[in-house]
């Protein structure tokens, strides 16, 4: 779990009041349409024109639902792309600021080490770890891996590793940014947006998989 982790909650929170939402209109088309289907059956009348007026009830109700449930899916799921585009604005911008190099959070035994140059290549990502929340160090870090990669006496192998390192160290705002744009199209896919062909039915039943899909991406971000 990252500093960030709160921005994962959000859009979480975001698409859980969403989803219960729709899921209650979707429902209530369900029942209405249950409704629907027994009002046709014959039943003994207690006055001339009963059954004709219980089936003409039912219809009215499940165009009522069908209306109802038109709106609140138009209506929720733009007002949780406002809120997601929201919330990722605010990401981008904590991390931006986060970024900036601090020369208050530099570990000066650290930067010895990366300056000895008697790391392996192990020990550079033993660093990521150990700094995974310190953009200031991640930097250094991938300062020295990268002087480390282009020693002629790195061997091909550990060379890749490091360089590999290095660019995800130096790219930290843009791991986080796409890890939470990984986390939005899971939330378009159980919206059942996702790939442009959209059915309310398919809807509901992606969006009960919003925490199968999510829920490691959200606790772990």
């Amino acid at each position: 779990m990252s500093q960030y982790n709160q921005y994962a909650k959000k859009l979480d929170d975001a698409f859980k009041a969403a989803r219960d939402e729709f899921s209650t209109a979707y429902n209530n088309l369900q029942s209405a349409k249950q409704d629907n289907d027994a009002a046709q059956a014959w039943q003994q009348e207690t006055y001339k024109g009963e059954n004709e007026l219980r089936r003409q009830i039912a219809k009215a109700d499940l165009l009522k639902a069908e209306q109802a449930l038109r709106a609140t899916e138009t209506r929720v799921w733009a007002d949780f792309d406002r809120q997601k585009a929201r919330i990722r604005s605010d990401l981008e911008k904590a991390v931006h600021a986060n970024s900036a190099a601090n020369p208050d959070v530099v570990d000066a035994n650290a930067l010895e080490l990366l300056k000895s140059g008697i790391l392996t290549a192990d020990d550079y990502f033993t660093l990521v770890d150990k700094y995974d929340n310190n953009p200031t160090m991640l930097r250094l870090i991938a300062k020295y891996a990268q002087e480390s990669a282009a020693d002629k006496n790195t061997d091909a192998k550990t060379r890749g590793a490091l360089y590999m390192l290095a660019d995800q160290c130096r790219n930290g705002k843009n791991r986080i940014m796409r890890s939470f744009d990984d986390l939005c199209r899971i939330s378009d896919y159980c919206s059942g947006r996702a790939g442009g062909r959209y059915s309310s039915g398919h809807a509901a039943s992606m969006a009960d998989k919003w925490e199968q899909l999510s829920g490691t991406a959200v606790e772990g971000f």
